[in-house]
């Protein structure tokens, strides 16, 4: 059943419904037993019955019969609570009024029954029901003192009580049915609160998650309850059964405890033991009540550092640019008619070479141009869903095609597997692109055939794919490994030294990660690592 039904006439909801006619008709098996019992037995007061004795014991064993069947066909799948509950509700207010026609009046405890069934309607049934049960219950007691009535202190004694009983029912229906729409709308108050707690939720676990900082949340007792992937990698990605702190790094633990002696001392830096990564942490107290004591955010010290550089770049980067625009037009200026000389019939070899030299740095120059200009804009990214698995092919054919000119052996591995990730798709094909030239011009230094592979790998435990671009270069020394991804870096007369910088920054503002593996000799390995994402379908 739908929302839309259960939530507007009906008080409760289905499945609190289905609990509360589940203990409805316990009670009505055991009620119907007990009357039964104190009939045949003779300890029920059988005085006003007279010639109606054995009606009466037949209408007792018909309703322990119906409670019997009530009790089995709330045991069916897929029955309709609502249904059963006015069914069995609408079988007891008519059983017990018999009853009281048939006994001649209240005295048995039957007003007691009635006054309770109609309750339970109320709160079970919608209010004109439940007011419809109640009225039927109050005629019957009424009706019975009323047929019974003898000019007796005693009758007039027992028509007062019907009345007070049948007041009473009718009063219990509106205060127990408005109590349960209450409850209802409190209910409903408090789902909607859970639905939106629990989106805030995912949504701050997306951004702890996603986060360039560390977290690391522990307890009382110093062990780690959530730690996000950044901190894990800083820890040097331990065990998921290694939770304590002081076993992954006893420095982070003194750091920890030192804070917590003197909360407002500067935090100095430290060097985690298992990753030899310098951080800065900062500690932050947390309710105990909770299960966790402390929040440990840790800055790369690195990144802090770069940071800082990036300023100085960014500053440099507008400067440059400026330059840039005023260098650009001569410059095409420059090609076009070096383009022009190239045509005239009048040049000869000799001068043909010198106007090869010409277009050659002149390409160079545009491209150092196209570099500082790309550096000096900073384009936000919009992120999109990608797929992976049919971007990457695309592009490799692209690219392919692109260097037809030049021997190049290129090949791409590429899953078939459905890969989705948060990137701008632009941002994305600069990057790659980026990386590829650079791939290529490293891979032709010793003049042989320089291979290039592409390649998409993904790890469903830790959420995140890898592209990966390898070549057959002399590789990268471990000195220079920390300083290619500078700005203006270069180890080739040629280059401008911001290729891979521009491919860094474009990685990181898609919150992907760029790395590199080298050994001397050996090739270069350029990874991003990116984190998966679902498809939604339509």
């Amino acid at each position: 059943m739908n929302s839309a039904v259960e939530y507007t006439s009906w008080p409760l909801s289905e499945s609190i419904t289905r609990k509360v006619v589940n203990y409805l008709n316990l009670y009505r098996l055991v009620i119907t037993l007990l009357l039964c019992i104190s009939h045949f037995s003779g300890l029920m007061d059988t005085g006003k019955v007279g010639g109606r004795l054995d009606l009466a014991g037949i209408v007792l064993l018909v309703y322990l019969i119906f409670a019997v069947l009530h009790l089995l066909n709330a045991k069916r799948l897929n029955v309709n609570f609502y249904r059963l509950a006015a069914f069995s509700l609408t079988t007891d207010i008519a059983f017990l009024s018999i009853l009281v026609i048939i006994f001649g009046g209240i005295d048995g405890g039957f007003g007691i029954l009635l006054v309770f069934t109609s309750g339970v309607a109320a709160v079970l049934l919608p209010l004109r029901m439940a007011l419809l049960m109640a009225s039927v219950a109050s005629l019957a007691m009424i009706g019975t003192s009323l047929w019974n009535y003898q000019p007796l202190p005693s009758s007039a004694q027992s028509l007062i009580q019907a009345g007070l009983y049948s007041v009473t029912a009718m009063i219990s229906v509106v205060i127990a049915n408005q109590l349960a729409y209450w409850a209802r709308d409190y209910r409903l108050i408090a789902e909607k609160r859970k639905a939106t707690l629990t989106e805030l939720e995912q949504v701050n676990e997306l951004i702890i998650r996603r986060m360039r900082t560390g977290v690391i949340a522990v307890d009382e007792t110093n062990m780690i309850r959530v730690m996000n992937e950044s901190a894990w990698f800083l820890m040097g990605s331990p065990p998921v059964r290694q939770r304590s702190l002081r076993s992954l790094s006893p420095r982070l633990e003194h750091g920890l405890s030192d804070w917590k002696n003197e909360t407002t001392a500067d935090p100095k830096p430290v060097i985690l033991e298992p990753s030899q990564a310098q951080v800065l942490p900062s500690f932050v107290s947390l309710p105990s009540d909770i299960g966790i004591g402390a929040l440990i955010i840790l800055n790369d010290n690195n990144v802090v550092a770069r940071r800082a550089v990036e300023l100085s770049v960014n500053s440099l980067a507008k400067l440059s640019g400026s330059i840039a625009h005023e260098i650009r037009n001569p410059l095409a200026a420059l090609n076009h008619a070096s383009q022009l000389l190239e045509e005239s019939p009048q040049i000869r070899l000799a001068e043909m070479r010198l106007i090869h030299i010409i277009q050659n740095h002149a390409k160079r120059m545009n491209g150092i141009v196209e570099n500082i200009l790309q550096l000096s804009r900073r384009e936000q990214s919009r992120p999109e869903l990608v797929p992976l698995h049919s971007f990457l092919p695309e592009f490799a054919n692209e690219f392919q095609t692109s260097q037809i000119n030049r021997a190049l052996d290129f090949q791409a591995a590429i899953d078939t597997e459905e890969t989705y990730v948060l990137y701008d798709k632009s941002q994305l094909s600069q990057c790659l692109w980026k990386l590829l030239d650079n791939a290529v011009d490293h891979a032709s230094r010793d003049k042989s055939i320089p291979r290039v592979r592409l390649a998409l790998s993904r790890d469903e435990e830790s959420g995140f794919c890898t592209v990966t671009i390898a070549d057959n270069g002399p590789g990268i020394s471990k000195a220079q490994l920390s300083k290619i991804f500078e700005p203006f870096y270069t180890t080739r007369k040629e280059g401008s030294g911001l290729g891979l910088y521009i491919a860094r920054q474009l990685c990181e503002a898609n919150q992907a990660e760029l790395t590199v593996d080298s050994e001397p000799g050996e090739g270069a390995f350029f990874h991003i690592r990116l984190a998966l994402a679902t498809a939604t379908k339509q």
